[in-house]
């Protein structure tokens, strides 16, 4: 199935579901895929919208303040989806800590 990006911000929190992985990568995604990602979890942390994703209403911003960022892997058959999850954490955890 394709589900469309809309990012959003309407909450104190972000709830991301990301469907698109594929059980033939190992780890869910590809490098890139992940590295933009974790990417975005940053941006969403320290409460800014990240540039590259759709929104619904872009006219609109949230405002700007620190985030919690909960982002869950989906896939069909969900066999590469931890794997997935501990690659994304890995990256973000990378560096300095988020806010």
């Amino acid at each position: 199935a394709k589900y469309p990006d809309i990012a959003d911000i309407t909450a104190d929190f972000v709830y991301a579901r990301l469907q698109t992985g594929s059980d033939d990568n190992p780890d869910c995604y590809t490098p890139k895929g992940l590295d933009e990602w974790a990417a975005r979890v940053k941006t969403w942390a320290q409460g800014k919208q990240p540039a590259d994703l759709r929104r619904a209403d872009p006219a609109t911003d949230a405002p700007v303040k620190p985030r919690d960022v909960f982002v869950y892997f989906i896939t069909e058959g969900k066999v590469r989806a931890p794997f997935g999850a501990m690659a994304l954490m890995k990256r973000v955890d990378q560096g300095q800590p988020v806010p």
